[in-house]
């Protein structure tokens, strides 16, 4: 698939008093194979237009919800602005993009399969097209993004996360394209709407060799109060991956916060940290070459643990 024609002027945003910074979005922009069209947001850094910097990019999903109480569900978002903004007083700026999801057909559009206990509860449910949704996102939103914006497009600087079923799609992205996501941030995901073969392909994909990629997964205590079979789901699926991932070696990052509940409001709790840690880097500095430097580190780490000074 290539990328469409480009989707026009990227305008000011016309609420800008409800948000923190510089939003801007694409009005009415057409989604390739989606059959439907969404505004989609971009949040600029400050200093954008003062400088000559290129800047990362995260890919978010639920486009409505990010920052603007009015287009959001519920009336509370995830703050994304205010996040955003507390990053860039801490050196780490970044574009935000942000893509609303289909107002009738979330659930398909954000899942790779619909797991068989899903469809006996919702038999009016359609196909899956997650595969449809990521390849819109790489072959067209990306490089739209790329050549309207001061971007760093090597995948290393290119993030995308989301919660919920947004969790779902976000991980499908990185297993279909690798190539693309250096970063991956899944919130609350709800692993069992596409059930074990989902969770299989993850595993598998994490076992594979593959480009270095950093992971922020989280769940709440409280996701789904009136289920206790979900509220199990969501942990042990997520701590499942979670444990794919440190069995592999890959840099994860999981947050288990036993009070929080499934809504943007717990979210937006867990997004500056979120953030903050896929944007660090995508490798920890590894100590001095040599045999002898890394034996060093190692009977020093022993010493702290022991409670011994350090020698003279």
């Amino acid at each position: 698939m290539t990328a469409t024609t480009s989707p026009g002027t990227l305008r000011r945003y016309p609420r800008r008093r409800r948000v923190i910074g510089d939003l801007r979005y694409w009005q009415d922009v057409r989604l390739p194979g989606l059959d439907r069209s969404a505004d989609i947001s971009v949040w600029l850094p400050p200093g954008y237009h003062h400088s000559r910097r290129r800047y990362p990019v995260i890919y978010l999903h639920d486009g409505g919800n990010l920052f603007d109480p009015v287009t959001s569900f519920g009336g509370a978002t995830w703050r994304a602005d205010e996040a955003l903004t507390w990053l860039h007083t801490q050196g780490l700026d970044a574009i935000a993009v942000g893509v609303p999801c289909s107002p009738d057909r979330r659930i398909e559009e954000y899942t790779p399969y619909l797991d068989t206990r899903v469809l006996a509860q919702r038999p009016g449910l359609g196909e899956a097209a997650a595969d449809t949704y990521v390849d819109f996102l790489t072959d067209h939103l990306k490089p739209w993004v790329d050549s309207a914006l001061r971007t760093r497009p090597d995948r290393e600087n290119t993030l995308i996360a989301g919660s919920s079923m947004g969790g779902v799609v976000s991980m499908h992205a990185w297993v279909r394209r690798p190539d693309v996501f250096g970063g991956v941030g899944a919130f609350s995901t709800a692993f069992w709407v596409p059930g074990e073969q989902h969770l299989r392909e993850i595993e598998l994909a994490i076992a594979a060799p593959r480009p270095p990629t950093r992971f922020y997964l989280d769940v709440g205590g409280r996701e789904i109060p009136g289920s206790a079979a979900l509220q199990r789901s969501y942990r042990r699926d997520t701590e499942r991956i979670v444990t794919a991932l440190q069995e592999a070696s890959v840099p994860v990052r999981y947050t288990y916060d036993s009070a929080a509940y499934h809504f943007e409001t717990a979210w937006a709790e867990r997004l500056p940290s979120a953030l903050a840690w896929l944007l660090q880097g995508y490798a920890v500095q590894a100590p001095k070459t040599g045999r002898t430097s890394l034996l060093r580190s190692a009977q020093a780490a022993l010493r702290r643990l022991r409670g011994r000074p350090e020698p003279g």
